[in-house]
């Protein structure tokens, strides 16, 4: 079977994505562009007796080296050599859609011009004449419309016969008239490059100014920038005209050409729907408040009620949970086996993230949504006059309240939002700034501060976490890209606002999927790796001798204590030694374990069938000698895990990851934080949600009073509210978790940012969470009051850089509307 490598290219907004859905089904597969961020979309299908690779090329209005994707693009087929190229226009705006056509069609690969929303075309009123088209551009004209499914079969069809006639396929060119002659003595110039694609085009591209493909010639013609640079002079001083004008300039009347010649508006003045809509969408006093309803109701969806979705997932995870313990060696009292303690840590830390599956495949899902629908450029569009006086744009404002700019985001899928941030140092600055938003993992945190010292002002609390860090991301920020970020490179911010249009239920579904897949295989992976090192560093150097004779004394102790209460009974000859025991109590509390995820008759009948006489003593019924080894089964049971939590408590005190805890106490102690403050934050790492429970253990008295976690807390720990204020600040502006820095790896292509986005931001923690308790012990200010001060300090730092005019930034204006 041949193979045939075919690539789709298109401008933004073209429905690219849903031809290449449409054309390769389900048989996709995600990956990055070598070195880079961008998302590298393959399919593969058969058609006749080729199979074929199709490579989703990321959308780019030209092919000039303005931004990353229009490098990756170009970079692609200069070096993979692609046989055909399915271009993508939308024809209800054809004109504008060709200038990226001539520039595929001068490239000298065989190109296929698909005619895409044909439906909205013709809803518009616009008759294309598809084969006049394609007699003026010398290339096969499919009519389409991806959101119906049709076009499939003719798109594949041309494909196939574009390769198999691919000698007999005339060059294109256009006129270019005066610039001609130059053309000519580049080309004359280039001719000894080895590159099998069109000279004429690389010349073009060279007087154009690209730089990727001017480095591509530089390997081989050494004086090439000089001979550029002299025919650019000389063009300049002959016509007074900049050739990169005149090329732009020359391919939109071409375009227009065309489109007086092959498309009749018989309604050119009709006010479409979109222009109706946009009047109250856009309008200057409704736009903002619109857009936040708008992120509430995504907000709303995905973390609330996605979040109540996990009621329905996480028993499955548990269930899996107690599968696992079942087949592990099982725990001899206090004696657990290595392996089982490990293989539950792995099992734990993996479900701490699948578990947020259901949520973000809605919020994958309603970005998709807001994609298709047409409303993505238009809240860019909004918010950019605001964002970029801190060196951010519109485009920021997806990633930062998918990450928690409203209480309760992630900072994962708000990270992975950047990458379509066309501009390089907005796009960096975004990546940086995400993770200062409250994710959902913090807000039991949060809840447990508030809770222990602040519950007369609990909502006052809650409204200044929920909006300072917004004002801190956005002083972070200012200061990045006015510092380290100000050299980065940016691209003129050409807002386009599409048509709207009604989203593909199998387009949505298909990129939530694969977004979500992106995460578990890219994420998961790596967090289990990093989870595998914290056990080491939880688990050694482990208990000293004189602790293991101690906590020995104490399980023979409660040993004992049962054997007394159960020795006179009927059973006492399934419990007269320490492995029948062990046994008992395994089986007690297993069956608890399975109650809590299913309290269905089902898990009663699996444990009876299982071992009658150990199903009695669970559930004694009338037997008044099960009753009693039931009671002391209880108390046995409570016994083995207060023994457990001390000598865990014990070994996170002396293992490698508590003397970490220890050994920046000096530091941490201006911000008024103990060795387990710094114990908790550093094991949570991996995942925050794990700092409550860290902390609970921790702070635990081990009496049988039932304290909930936050009770205990106020009464055991010795912390004021003044305390609790600058540990919420710490964890205000800190990273997430290593998930979150994992993907900023991915997003930047560099452990140096992964490692300036964990360092920075602890620093700065650190700083202010000790200078707001200094002062406040100096002051003698309530929790409450130290908020405030902080609170108010920022938004007043926030207001004053907005007003400081940022001098780096290389594009003025901001963004350039132009619609459809």
């Amino acid at each position: 079977m041949r193979k045939i490598k075919a690539v789709l290219a298109g401008q933004p907004n073209c429905g690219k994505s849903t031809i290449f859905n449409l054309v390769s089904g389900i048989e996709q597969h995600i990956a990055n562009y070598p070195g880079v961020t961008v998302d590298k979309k393959t399919g593969f299908f058969k058609f006749d007796d080729y199979k074929i690779e199709m490579v989703d090329l990321p959308g780019t209005y030209s092919f000039s080296s303005y931004s990353l994707e229009e490098r990756v693009a170009k970079e692609y087929i200069l070096n993979e050599k692609p046989d055909v190229i399915i271009n993508v226009v939308d024809a209800s705006n054809l004109k504008r859609n060709l200038y990226l056509t001539f520039q595929l069609l001068e490239i000298g690969i065989p190109v296929v011009l698909v005619l895409n929303m044909m439906d909205v075309a013709k809803r518009r009123d616009i008759n294309i004449d598809s084969k006049k088209i394609s007699s003026m551009l010398g290339c096969p004209v499919i009519e389409a419309s991806g959101a119906k499914g049709l076009g499939k079969e003719e798109i594949m069809k041309a494909i196939t016969t574009l390769y198999e006639n691919e000698n007999s396929i005339e060059e294109f060119q256009i006129n270019y008239e005066e610039l001609e002659s130059y053309i000519s003595y580049v080309e004359n110039e280039i001719k000894t490059s080895t590159s099998n694609l069109s000279k004429r085009w690389l010349a073009i591209k060279a007087l154009e100014g690209d730089e990727t493909i001017i480095d591509f010639l530089s390997k081989e013609i050494s004086d090439i920038k000089e001979i550029l640079q002299k025919q650019n002079e000389l063009f300049q001083t002959t016509y007074n005209k900049n050739i990169i004008t005149f090329l732009a300039t020359f391919r939109y009347d071409s375009a227009e050409l065309i489109q007086e010649k092959t498309v009749v508006h018989k309604n050119p003045n009709k006010k479409t729907l979109t222009d109706k809509a946009d009047k109250i969408i856009l309008n200057r006093f409704l736009a903002l408040p619109i857009l936040f309803a708008i992120m509430f109701l995504v907000y709303q969806i995905s973390i609330v009620y996605g979040y109540k979705l996990t009621d329905y997932t996480w028993p499955i995870l548990a269930s899996f949970k107690n599968f696992v313990i079942d087949v592990m060696p099982k725990a001899n009292f206090t004696d657990v086996p290595m392996i089982t303690d490990f293989t539950i840590w792995m099992v734990n830390s993996a479900n701490a993230l699948l578990n947020y599956i259901p949520i973000f495949f809605i919020l994958f899902a309603l970005i998709a949504i807001m994609e298709d629908v047409g409303y993505m450029p238009r809240m860019a569009f909004i918010l950019d006059r605001v964002f970029r006086k801190f060196g951010l744009h519109g485009q920021s404002t997806l990633p930062l309240v998918l990450g928690g700019a409203m209480v309760g985001g992630c900072a994962v899928p708000g990270v992975m939002a950047t990458k379509g941030i066309a501009d390089d140092r907005a796009r960096m600055a975004t990546v940086l700034t995400v993770p200062y938003m409250n994710c959902l993992a913090k807000v039991p945190f949060y809840t447990l501060l508030l809770g222990a010292f602040f519950k007369p002002d609990m909502a006052i609390m809650m409204f200044f976490i929920s909006t300072v860090t917004v004002f801190c991301a956005l002083i972070v920020a200012k200061i990045l890209t006015s510092t380290i970020l100000k050299n980065r490179e940016t691209a003129p911010f050409l807002m386009e606002l599409p048509p709207y249009h009604l989203p593909t239920f199998k387009g949505v579904i298909i990129r939530a999927s694969q977004r979500v897949w992106v995460y578990i295989k890219k994420v998961v992976t790596i967090v289990l790796a990093v989870a595998i090192v914290l056990f080491a560093m939880l688990q050694f150097p482990g208990l000293s001798d004189e602790s293991k004779i101690k906590y020995d004394f104490l399980a023979q102790k409660a040993l004992v204590e049962f054997d007394e209460k159960v020795k006179n009974t009927t059973y006492y000859e399934y419990l007269n030694d320490k492995e029948k025991i062990s046994l008992a109590l395994n089986f007690y509390d297993d069956y608890r374990a399975a109650k809590m995820v299913n309290s269905s008759s089902s898990v009663d009948e699996k444990y009876e069938k299982e071992n009658q006489t150990l199903y009695k003593f669970i559930r004694p019924l009338s037997d008044n000698d099960a009753k009693k080894i039931n009671v002391a089964l209880r108390k046995l049971s409570t016994d083995r895990k207060n023994i457990l939590r001390e000598m865990k408590n014990e070994k996170i005190e002396n293992s490698l990851l508590g003397m970490m805890g220890k050994s920046i106490e000096p530091i941490t102690k201006y911000a008024g934080f103990d060795w387990k403050i710094n114990v908790a934050f550093l094991s949570s790492f991996a995942a925050r949600e794990s700092a409550v429970a860290t902390l609970g253990s921790l702070y635990e008295n081990n009496k049988a009073d039932n304290l909930r976690a936050e009770e205990a807390m106020a009464q055991n720990s010795g912390y004021t509210p003044l305390h609790a204020t600058a540990i919420i600040i710490f964890m205000l502006l800190t990273p997430p978790c290593i998930a979150t820095m994992i993907v900023v790896k991915m997003q930047t292509n560099s452990f140096k940012w992964m490692l300036f986005a964990i360092f920075f931001p602890v620093s700065l923690g650190v700083f202010i969470a000790s200078f707001v308790f200094t002062v406040g012990n100096i002051y003698s200010w309530s929790g409450l009051e130290a908020m405030s001060y902080f609170y108010f300090t920022v938004l007043a730092i926030t207001l004053i850089l907005a007003f400081y005019p940022n001098k780096s930034i290389n594009w003025k204006g901001g963004a350039k509307n132009f619609k459809n």
